[in-house]
C-alpha cells in the first residue's frame, strides 16, 4: 500500500510538472492542477500543502529529470562530450514531447525574481545544483583529457548552460530546424577549444 501511495504521488508531481513547466505558476490556477493531476483541491492541500508546495515538488522533480535524462544519454556514450552532445541533441531536436521549450529552472527564475523570494531562491539554488552537477562531468570530461585544463571545470559548465538555453530558445522559433546539427556542431567546436 505505501508503494501505491508513492507512486501515486509521484505521478501526481509529475503531471503538476508539466503543466507549471507550460504555464508558470502564477498563470497556473487550483481548478486547472485539479484538472491535470485529478485530485480535488482538498486533496492536493492535504498532500502538498498548497499549490506552492506542489510547484516546490514538481521543479526539484524537474531538476532530477534533467539530471536522470544526462545519465541515460552519459551511459550509451563512450564519452563525457559524446553523452552532453546527445542530451543537447534529444531536448533540442524533439521537443515536441516538452509543454515548453524553454527550461523549467530558467522559467521559474525569470517567473519568481521580482514576486516571490522563497520560489526565486529555489529556482537559483536548483540552478546551482545542476551546474554543480555539469561541473563534476566537465571534470571528468577534463581529467580523461577530452578537454583542456585551460579553464576550470565550473567554467566549462557555465558556457555549456548559456549555449544550451540559447539553443532551446532559437528552437522555438519555426522553420528553423535544419539549423539544430550545425548549431549543436558548433556549439561543441568551441566547448572543444576553450
Amino acid at each position: 500500500m505505501v508503494n501505491k501511495v508513492k507512486f501515486e504521488r509521484e505521478t501526481v508531481v509529475r503531471l503538476a510538472s508539466q503543466l507549471f513547466w507550460e504555464k508558470g505558476f502564477h498563470a497556473t490556477s487550483t481548478r486547472d492542477l485539479q484538472e491535470a493531476v485529478n485530485m480535488r483541491p482538498g486533496s492536493i492541500y492535504s498532500a502538498f500543502g498548497s499549490k506552492e508546495g506542489l510547484y516546490i515538488e514538481s521543479l526539484k522533480d524537474y531538476t532530477e529529470q534533467m539530471e536522470s535524462q544526462i545519465k541515460e544519454c552519459l551511459s550509451t556514450s563512450d564519452s563525457i562530450l559524446g553523452g552532453l552532445r546527445a542530451f543537447v541533441e534529444d531536448v533540442v531536436t524533439k521537443k515536441e514531447s516538452t509543454p515548453s521549450a524553454i527550461c523549467m529552472l530558467v522559467k521559474a527564475n525569470c517567473e519568481f525574481a521580482d514576486k516571490d523570494s522563497s520560489l526565486y531562491q529555489l529556482s537559483l539554488n536548483l540552478a546551482d545544483k545542476f551546474e554543480n552537477y555539469l561541473s563534476v562531468l566537465f571534470e571528468q570530461a577534463i581529467e580523461k583529457n577530452e578537454l583542456s585544463n585551460n579553464i576550470s571545470a565550473q567554467e566549462y559548465a557555465r558556457f555549456f548552460e548559456v549555449q544550451f538555453t540559447g539553443l532551446r530558445g532559437y528552437f522555438n522559433r519555426p522553420g528553423v530546424e535544419s539549423l539544430a546539427q550545425p548549431m549543436i556542431n558548433q556549439m561543441f567546436k568551441i566547448i572543444k577549444s576553450l
